[in-house]
């Protein structure tokens, strides 16, 4: 497994580390509230921020879990 270079400075290694984000999501039903843990990598020279691949399929199951709770 090799280091992954940043893509934007292209000088930077990514360091990747799993984080609890939060967010709301409007649907027919009201605002959603929702979290979730996901991988997130930090360039550890330009500081950007990219999620990982699985987050978004993540994220989408965490807003249908808190959705199906809504009456």
């Amino acid at each position: 497994m090799g280091t992954e270079i940043c893509e934007l400075c292209r000088k930077g290694k990514i360091v990747k580390s799993a984080e609890l984000m939060k967010f709301r999501q409007w649907s027919d039903k009201g605002y959603i509230r929702c979290s979730a843990m996901v991988m997130i990598g930090v360039c550890d020279r330009c500081n950007v921020r990219s999620l990982d691949a699985s987050a978004e399929k993540i994220l989408d199951e965490a807003f249908r879990r808190e959705y199906d709770k809504q009456p």
